[in-house]
């Protein structure tokens, strides 16, 4: 052999180990959760316990996620189609058990990212560790501020309590600007946030705040709340609360005699569950929402609603296909879809900048006129739209215009 083929030998010998030693250390600083052909996904829910209603956000969210993968996965910013690997822990909505999960999912499942995770406290218990370990934690199911503007690695889907009592609020300034207000809100960041956010919203006008009066999820019934607020002489209720306790303030305040104008937050207004009030209770109540309504005529032809009743009749979820907290959680799919077409490269940091940076996407659950847009640095809130809703017994009739803070959510 000829000292000249020596070296060409020993030249392609030292490419292969480079090529070897490339390969070796993309695998090595290759992000968790990801391969070629799948993408796994987690999420920590209330499946159990005293919000298991809650759960149907999960419901929702592997709703969609079937209907992907069974037409074959979703095509990613990089190129390559991938299925999704979606685990689902029940945290019964216990903060601790969420953190316990996540940090099982992260560890030793190995998740690529999060998704949909239900809860301010749940949350808020999970934000210093996904932000040390560079996780993101896509679309929380929590429209507290603190979340949204907090840990970079976080970001939220559904509107800011602060805006839904903004637009409250206004509504009332024009329709009832002398209202004595009874407020019944959850004895929770999330309540909390709202309360705060709707005394300051209210300064300056005739209206006032009569009293008010806290619940928490595990309340069996709240009865006594009710009739303090009753008692208070106030013609007009806000309600911030969970499904369960909302609709039991619809009975009350309807089957008591009491029968205020009566508004109700997104979180617990869904027909499904309205339901357990008797829908001629709630009759006249007035919410704020950003999903389409699948039982209404407006929507029959809707693309969006044909998708989602079909993929709800192939995966038949446990949530009525009413429940927009269900609706929530498919659009949540839907919205993870769509960051998942925008990354540009399979790691958690294109991720994260695909989220972080939504310009006017378009969702087949939004409401005409409502997109997802955010901007790294100066905008962390995709959904800052809400349409003002009024219950006719049956299904929701739009009430005005479409209430627009794009760029400019409330701060309290």
């Amino acid at each position: 052999m000829t000292a000249l083929s020596h070296m060409h030998r020993r030249s392609a010998l030292r490419i292969v180990a480079a090529v070897f030693s490339l390969a070796a250390a993309a695998a090595q600083a290759a992000d968790p959760g990801i391969t070629d052909k799948t993408i796994r996904i987690g999420i920590s829910a209330p499946l159990t316990g005293p919000v298991a209603s809650v759960g149907a956000v999960s419901e929702g969210i592997r709703t969609k996620v079937a209907a992907v993968n069974a037409a074959g996965g979703v095509k990613m910013g990089d190129g390559m189609t991938r299925t999704i690997e979606l685990v689902i822990q029940d945290d019964a909505i216990d903060p601790q058990r969420t953190l316990t999960n996540v940090r099982k999912m992260v560890e030793q499942t190995e998740v690529f990212a999060l998704v949909g995770v239900s809860g301010t406290p749940n949350n808020q218990a999970i934000g210093r560790y996904v932000e040390q370990r560079k996780v993101p934690n896509l679309f929380m199911y929590s429209g507290v501020q603190e979340l949204a503007e907090g840990p970079n690695w976080m970001i939220g889907l559904v509107p800011s309590f602060t805006t839904e009592a903004a637009v409250f609020a206004e509504y009332l300034k024009a329709n009832k600007p002398d209202a004595k207000v009874a407020l019944l809100f959850l004895n929770t960041e999330t309540g909390q946030t709202f309360k705060e956010a709707f005394t300051h919203a209210l300064k300056g006008s005739r209206l006032q705040i009569a009293a008010e009066q806290a619940v928490t999820p595990v309340d069996p019934t709240i009865d006594t709340q009710m009739s303090n607020l009753k008692a208070s002489g106030a013609d007009t209720l806000v309600i911030i609360a969970p499904p369960r306790q909302g609709a039991q303030a619809v009975k009350f305040a309807a089957e008591s005699g009491w029968k205020p104008v009566t508004l109700l937050s997104y979180i617990a207004s869904s027909v499904a569950a309205l339901k357990p009030a008797g829908l001629a209770n709630a009759k006249g109540l007035v919410t704020s929402q950003f999903v389409k309504q699948v039982e209404a005529s407006a929507f029959a032809d809707d693309a969006g609603i044909k998708r989602y009743l079909a993929d709800h009749a192939a995966t038949k979820p446990r949530f009525d296909r009413t429940d927009s907290q269900g609706q929530v959680g498919y659009l949540t799919g839907e919205a993870l879809m769509r960051v998942l077409e925008l990354m540009r490269q399979p790691t958690r940091q294109a991720m994260l900048d695909a989220a972080r940076n939504l310009d006017k996407v378009e969702l087949g659950m939004l409401l005409p006129g409502i997109t997802l847009s955010t901007r790294a640095g100066g905008d962390p809130y995709p959904i800052e739209s809400l349409q003002l809703m009024r219950f006719d017994g049956e299904t929701y009739q739009p009430l005005g215009k479409l209430v627009s803070f794009e760029g400019r959510t409330p701060k309290h």
